[in-house]
């Protein structure tokens, strides 16, 4: 079946594209009479319905319902940022504790 070929809606009496009428029926606003032949709109709680059921059926497992899975985060920005303002301190005083031992190396000398 081509994707020019016409749909039906027969809430509206109007006719639409097959690709435009599985669009709708996949964004939970309208709902196949017949696949390919006629579509219908539907209704606000036929509407939320179909969404919650598409939904539970696309959601993914939450990280506690994962046996066996540990999930460590990536560092955020200010995490690393932290971190690397930890790692700048610590290196200067390796280099100013190094400056004082070479510098009473060579009073020594």
């Amino acid at each position: 079946m081509s994707k020019t070929h016409r749909v039906q809606n027969v809430t509206r009496g109007i006719r639409l594209k097959l690709n435009q009428a599985e669009r709708a029926v996949e964004a939970c606003a309208a709902e196949w009479v017949e696949y390919g032949v006629s579509i219908r709109d539907v209704t606000l709680a036929e509407a939320i319905e179909l969404r919650n059921s598409q939904a539970a059926t696309r959601e993914r497992m939450a990280k506690a319902e994962l046996p066996g899975l540990k999930y460590d985060p990536p560092k955020g920005g200010a995490e690393s940022l932290r971190q690397e303002w930890w790692l700048a301190m610590r290196a200067d005083v390796f280099v100013e504790r190094a400056s004082r031992c070479s510098l009473k190396l060579s009073a020594a000398i």
